[in-house]
């Protein structure tokens, strides 16, 4: 249909939302559009999502794309707000009074939030932050919107201040990230333990490594490591990779502070963490390096922090896999890679 109208007039295909498109046919309607581009050089296609959608649209449609990075403004966030107002499923729990405070505090809060999260030394791209700002407007509406009342959804709004009152906005994100398809799911909740838990920021290659570790294998496979843009998608907007820093954090302090006081989340994270360092000091690739500090250390990213620590992760949680690998590590010859790592670092 499509190809038979581009075919006869000059054609705009506007698709809006592309990265909440099923991964699995966004293959075929990126193929498929790069036809009608090659067939009917008058059509204009406008595609909008996610930043970590971007690599795929690029790649489908190499040598046409043109990106423009946009970002809400605050008349943005005030209209987002409306509309989802206008959508309430359930309007008897809306007065006008109710829906004036929302309109005020929520872009109020956001702007507030944001500039503490500075304050905290929390590292934030500038060109991110309207972007960041959004995101927490959607989780805060979210949340109002799922009270039954109008008391209710007072009492909510007004917990919204300090920030820690998007628990069942966090929730039910976490949900969908364990509902995804295939790898998926233990990927987005891997990275998540990782990055909540971890001693120090994590590097983006670090973590990728840290994530292609498989449990009782003696080999690591440099196929097994994710790219940066699928660990962003699998997350579902939780994660940021900060592009100066190069390292990848929590979506924001409000997360970190959720997962800490929801230890359920997670089932003994720094025992499955401890389990993974252990592993991949013990495989085979790593025994075969060279004793001096002067190895190839871009192409074992994961290794600084494994040799670091690993003690530290099974200190707090020590399960009896990461007690047999302890014991096979320092078993090892002094001349090993991981055994001489530990006494440097």
């Amino acid at each position: 249909m499509l190809q038979s109208v581009t075919s006869l007039l000059p054609t705009f295909v506007c698709i809006d939302a592309l990265d909440e498109f099923a991964a699995a046919h966004r293959v075929k309607l990126l193929d498929s559009l790069k036809q009608i581009l090659e067939k009917f050089p008058r059509t204009r296609i406008f595609i909008t999502g996610r930043p970590h959608i971007r690599a795929e649209i690029e790649k489908r449609l190499v040598g046409r794309v043109i990106s423009v990075y946009v970002s809400p403004r605050q008349n943005d966030i005030v209209g987002y707000l409306r509309v989802r107002l206008g959508e309430d499923e359930t309007p008897d729990a809306m007065n006008e009074s109710l829906e004036a405070d929302i309109l005020e505090k929520i872009p109020q809060n956001m702007s507030e939030m944001y500039v503490a999260a500075i304050a905290l030394g929390i590292p934030t791209l500038s060109a991110n932050r309207y972007a960041f700002r959004f995101l927490l407007v959607s989780l805060n509406i979210e949340a109002i919107l799922h009270e039954s009342t109008i008391h209710r959804r007072r009492e909510r709004l007004n917990k919204m201040a300090d920030g820690l009152e998007l628990g069942d906005a966090y929730s039910a994100t976490i949900e969908r990230i364990k509902a995804q398809a295939g790898d998926k799911s233990r990927l987005g909740m891997a990275a998540l333990i990782w990055i909540g838990h971890a001693e120090r920021p994590l590097q983006a290659d670090e973590l990728c490594h840290a994530l292609a570790v498989e449990l009782g294998s003696t080999d690591f496979n440099p196929d097994n490591v994710p790219s940066v843009s699928t660990l962003v998608a699998c997350c579902q907007g939780l994660i940021v990779v900060d592009k100066e820093a190069s390292t990848v954090r929590l979506v924001h302090f409000t997360l970190q502070e959720y997962i800490s006081g929801h230890p359920d989340i997670f089932s003994r994270p720094h025992s499955a963490m401890a389990e993974i360092c252990l592993t991949y000091l013990n495989s085979q690739q790593f025994k075969a390096l060279s004793a001096t500090p002067s190895f190839d250390a871009d192409n074992t990213p994961f290794l600084e922090y494994c040799s670091v620590y690993w003690g530290v992760h099974a200190k707090r949680e020590l399960s009896d896999c990461a007690r047999s690998r302890v014991l096979e590590l320092l078993k090892l010859p002094y001349s090993q890679i991981s055994t001489k790592l530990l006494l440097v670092s």
